[in-house]
């Protein structure tokens, strides 16, 4: 199996989500922002049930929402974030990384947004599971995280508070990215937990309060 997606791979993934999501499916970034999350969450989901969530099916058993080439595709992009989130720690997407410098221009690109989209609809999908593991103040972390992230993708919306920000109100775009700096070196860390079937933490170094080991 693939470990990272071709361009040429990338361009038909991406042509076939974008008419997924005409029907309520994501769009690749979006799905970059929601596998994301789910590689952060400490224990792996099922295949079938986020591969389904990025198409807007229902799970099926044993039924793929996609032809085998764009599930292929779609695992290549799976096994690619889990060597960028897990192993290199970049939670938000490199392909994000030159978007932020417009953000200092109080702008907020369409793909910026997808992506911080997609990572909230992880937490939305995942709650109920972060709850299993999480202490009420461990949960309040995360989902303070998330809810950050979709708090950016709607600053380049035409809402009143979007719109005053673009007109220079606060926070400063300083202070915007570095708070998601900090978020999203939170998040890594819980991706560096390891649970046992009682969801009690193995690796004690790990320290998700701070996102480090």
């Amino acid at each position: 199996m693939n470990e990272k997606l071709t361009k040429s791979d990338e361009k038909h993934l991406a042509k076939t989500l974008d008419d997924a999501a005409q029907y309520g499916g994501m769009t690749l970034m979006q799905s970059r922002g929601y596998l994301a999350h789910l590689h952060c969450f400490p224990k792996t989901i099922d295949p079938g049930v986020w591969s389904a969530h990025i198409a807007n099916t229902q799970p099926e058993q044993e039924l793929w929402p996609f032809e085998n080439r764009v599930m292929e595709q779609l695992f290549a992009l799976y096994n690619q974030l889990h060597t960028e989130v897990v192993k290199r720690g970049e939670v938000l997407s490199p392909k994000c990384r030159p978007l932020l410098d417009e953000l200092k221009q109080r702008q907020v690109p369409m793909e910026l947004r997808h992506w911080c989209a997609g990572f909230l609809t992880g937490f939305a999908v995942l709650k109920a599971k972060w709850q299993e593991i999480c202490t009420p103040e461990q949960l309040e972390e995360v989902e303070s995280c998330c809810q950050f992230m979709g708090y950016l993708a709607t600053l380049g919306s035409d809402e009143e508070h979007a719109v005053a920000w673009r007109d220079g109100a606060n926070p400063e775009p300083e202070q915007v990215i570095a708070t998601v700096e900090e978020a999203m070196a939170y998040m890594h860390g819980w991706s560096q937990m390891e649970l046992d079937e009682d969801n009690n933490p193995v690796n004690a170094m790990v320290d998700p309060q701070s996102g480090t080991h």
